[in-house]
């Protein structure tokens, strides 16, 4: 969905203005976090909506979010020296393991809260387990051509 919104929105509203990479890269960086954030905040409202404890959740996807935009923005460039050598590879390595595991418990934190909900809608865990295995098989597909 958001892929879109870059089309259809950053895109016809930056392009006439666009002067330099890094302003872009700048515009860019912040107009995602204002339509991600956007998102997550129309989540949290939803949660709240539905009579969920929100505090915890909401300190949770704000860190994973700000690590998420640091991952994808900044993460490899900021390490470039550390790359190149097998300490620093080694210590990227365990920065990265440690958000994967923040990442698995803002999951987990999620699924406790939207899985009950999901259920009363009728997606049982079969239906669930089903889609995983078609996400995987198609994750699998795309990296093996």
């Amino acid at each position: 969905m958001f892929i879109h919104l870059i089309f259809l929105d950053f895109y016809p509203n930056n392009i006439k203005s666009f002067k330099n990479s890094t302003e872009w890269t700048s515009d860019f960086v912040a107009y995602e976090e204002k339509e991600l954030g956007k998102t997550m905040g129309r989540l949290l409202q939803k949660l709240k909506d539905e009579g969920q404890p929100t505090e915890e959740v909401t300190s949770l996807l704000t860190v994973a979010l700000q690590k998420r935009n640091w991952l994808a923005h900044s993460y490899f460039s900021q390490h470039s020296v550390e790359l190149t050598v097998q300490n620093g590879r080694s210590q990227m390595i365990k920065e990265l393991q440690a958000m994967i595991e923040m990442f698995m418990q803002a999951t987990a934190k999620l699924d406790n809260i939207t899985k009950p909900i999901a259920r009363s809608y009728g997606y049982t865990e079969e239906m669930e387990a089903k889609a995983m295995v078609e996400m995987l098989a198609e994750m699998n597909s795309k990296q093996n051509p």
